[in-house]
């Protein structure tokens, strides 16, 4: 063992010298004396080969690159604290036709190297939080171990940060690592005092005062299932520790938004489209869009939403300048009936729609999409990502959300129309009966409980948020049982 460690010290220490010395007859000694830290610090720069450096706002940014198998590492560091600022390092794990992988490493043993390792490279402390199901095959013929997918996320004064995470990938064979991820490490934070906040019990109230749970025919693969969700507000993160204000990813005060659900109603007589051409010649139509290519269309045995045979139709516009047009029909094959319905709509450069709020969002969905909605009502929140806005309007049949039917409206800066979605089903969903009632439902989000963390604001101020665990499953209406977001591939632990 004690050979083993000198031999690796030995091969680190002259791939180090190696590396620094051909560094050095280029760049000024600052520059070499902060690659000697980056190397003895990461462990992942030993073997690869340093392909690119530079210089900007005082943050020194290094690309390093490897073979068999390939290996690509970046580091930046920040020269204003010397502190490692971002790392991102990754390394292929396919092996062609190797069936023999199997796992030497437990996910404890994992866990501990991975601490440690963070622990070394940071000089902070981080939590392991939960770990990512490992399912993704690129090939058949390819095989690979499995990889533990660990996420930690920072603690301060024993409270974690939910918005500052690092992520470590381990391969359970080799006991290697062979994905590291984290950023904003060299940032300066200002972290609030714990004194004087709310109290559990003052959350509770606030939280059962303004989250209302909705229920939702939720879809899981072919069949939808009856479940409430805790809130249908796309906004809510979490509460203010301290003023009680409710807020969103981005720690913004959305109390008012809480307050306010808004309902569109629409007439009775919408949806008298049945052939399928027609109504893709009419969406077209509708975006300025003069002329559609049939792409495909085929029958359909066993049709995903109703089990029986359907005909599925895909029609096409695309100008790589301006706007692409995506529109798939789906029709029952013995009576013709519309079974499904969407459209996604891309533009770039044209101006032709513009929408500036909720109510000019309402008003386009009625005048340029009214004649393919089921006479339901709808649910809208209007969201901002980015500079764009996001107007969004959620099927509801009798108090039930439908989950995948939906209309997104995107627009940029000016209100100009960047992209549309479109995603609506015309079939008889689970009838209502027997269901746990809305008080129920919220006993069981509230009893779940709220934990305390830190949240890194955009002008670095650690603000102290509860955050409620019902954000991390639904309930199923008939047994009041919970359901955790199985689209997150989260493995409980």
């Amino acid at each position: 063992m004690v050979k083993k460690f000198c031999l690796a010290g030995l091969i680190a220490l002259i791939l180090f010298l190696n590396l620094s010395s051909a560094y050095s007859e280029a760049n000024p000694y600052s520059e070499e004396k902060i690659l000697q830290e980056i190397i003895m610090k990461v462990p992942f720069t030993r073997g690869l080969k340093l392909v690119e450096h530079k210089l900007q706002n005082g943050l020194y940014s290094f690309k390093f690159e490897g073979s068999n198998p390939f290996k690509n590492l970046k580091i930046v560091y920040n020269s204003d604290n010397d502190k490692l600022e971002y790392i991102d390092y990754y390394e292929n794990t396919f092996t062609p036709f190797d069936k023999n992988l199997s796992a030497k490493y437990s996910k404890s043993e994992s866990i501990i190297l991975a601490h440690n390792l963070i622990s070394s490279i940071t000089g902070e402390e981080y939590q392991f939080v939960k770990s990512l199901s490992d399912d993704e095959y690129i090939d058949e013929s390819l095989e690979k171990p499995y990889i533990y997918k660990l996420i930690f996320k920072k603690v301060i004064n024993h409270l974690i940060v939910d918005n500052r995470e690092i992520v470590v990938y381990i391969d359970s064979h080799s006991g290697e690592v062979v994905k590291f991820f984290g950023e904003n490490l060299s940032e300066k934070v200002e972290y609030e005092g714990t004194k004087d906040i709310k109290s559990i019990g003052e959350i509770k109230s606030l939280y059962q005062k303004y989250i209302v749970p909705q229920l939702m025919a939720y879809k899981e693969g072919k069949k939808y299932q009856l479940v409430y969700i805790s809130s249908l507000n796309p906004l809510f993160y979490g509460i203010d520790a301290k003023s009680g204000i409710f807020i969103d990813y981005k720690g913004n005060d959305i109390k008012e938004e809480m307050i306010t659900l808004d309902f569109a109603k629409l007439k009775d007589d919408c949806f008298n489209l049945k052939n399928p051409e027609t109504i893709a010649q009419d969406i077209a139509k509708n975006l300025k869009i003069d002329k559609i290519s049939l792409l495909k269309s085929g029958y359909v045995n066993n049709f995903c939403l109703t089990g029986k045979p359907a005909v599925a139709y895909d029609w096409n516009f695309t100008s790589l300048k301006d706007k692409i047009l995506n529109i798939n029909v789906a029709i029952d094959s013995h009576d013709q009936n519309i079974l499904h319905l969407g459209f996604g709509y891309w533009n770039y450069n044209e101006k032709n729609f513009r929408v500036l709020d909720m109510e000019e969002a309402k008003t386009y969905v009625k005048e340029h999409l009214y004649n393919y909605l089921s006479c339901d009502f709808l649910v809208a929140y209007p969201m901002n990502y980015r500079d764009n806005k996001i107007y969004t309007f959620y099927r509801q049949t009798n108090n039930t959300i439908i989950s995948n039917n939906y209309i997104t409206i995107e627009t940029n800066e000016e209100g100009i129309v960047k992209k549309i979605i479109f995603n609506w089903d015309y079939i008889d969903f689970p009838k209502i009966d027997n269901t746990i009632n809305t008080q129920v439902a919220q006993n069981i989000f509230i009893d779940s409980g709220f934990k305390l963390y830190y949240f890194i604001t955009e002008n670095k101020k650690g603000k102290l948020v509860y955050i409620p665990n019902s954000l991390e499953f639904m309930i199923d209406a008939s047994t009041g049982k919970k359901i955790y977001y199985s689209s997150l591939n989260w493995e409980e632990d």
